[in-house]
């Protein structure tokens, strides 16, 4: 019974986020990556008008290493950089060229090795439409994924130290460690009772 239960407040929250999903327009996953990891990061592309997209450009956030654009069939693929030598940066990708119908969508997609730090990194995209209508998504998040006019929220990926191990849950783990320890001594000297008891 409680599995069934279960599974049906399980739907039921699936049900509620779907809209929030979809009214997330240009976003960059994943949200969270660990430190200093490569990842390779999905871009999500809505045609929201009446009108093709065809061109894509997103500003990359200081502090990536090794970014490599995934090849696009149809979409040609340009980058550019900031800095020189060891500090040489990619800071744009434009993909333009291709064409994504009215109401639909597609994923564009690059690798890279994030910060070695914990960090927020900022996706700034900027959606080209046939008509020449560019719409930004460089406004900060306000808890809000509505688009105003040609402008909208850009996307965010949390960079978080996994490696670390919280001084709670070691406390909580020597603190678990000692309570079992000492149960043990408490029914061995019981048993020890129990045996001079019947000699």
């Amino acid at each position: 019974m409680f599995k069934k239960i279960s599974a049906s407040v399980t739907a039921f929250i699936a049900v509620l986020l779907i809209p929030a999903v979809a009214t997330a327009h240009v976003a960059v996953q994943p949200s969270e990556v660990g430190i200093g990891k490569t990842q390779v990061f999905g871009i999500s592309i809505p045609t929201e008008k009446e009108v093709p997209t065809v061109g894509v450009r997103i500003v990359l956030p200081s502090g990536l290493q090794e970014v490599k654009p995934t090849v696009k069939a149809g979409w040609q693929i340009e980058t550019k950089t900031t800095g020189e030598g060891d500090k040489k940066e990619v800071s744009e990708i434009i993909w333009t060229g291709g064409s994504i119908p009215a109401e639909q969508r597609d994923e564009f997609s690059f690798s890279a090795q994030v910060p070695a730090q914990a960090t927020t990194l900022q996706w700034k995209a900027y959606q080209t439409y046939q008509d020449g209508s560019v719409v930004t998504w460089d406004q900060t998040p306000t808890g809000s994924d509505d688009a105003e006019g040609d402008k909208g929220p850009y996307s965010t990926t949390k960079v978080v130290d996994d490696l670390a191990t919280p001084a709670t849950s070691t406390t909580k783990n020597n603190n678990v460690t000692g309570a079992y320890v000492l149960a043990g001594i408490a029914l061995i000297v019981a048993i020890g009772a129990i045996v001079v008891k019947r000699k």
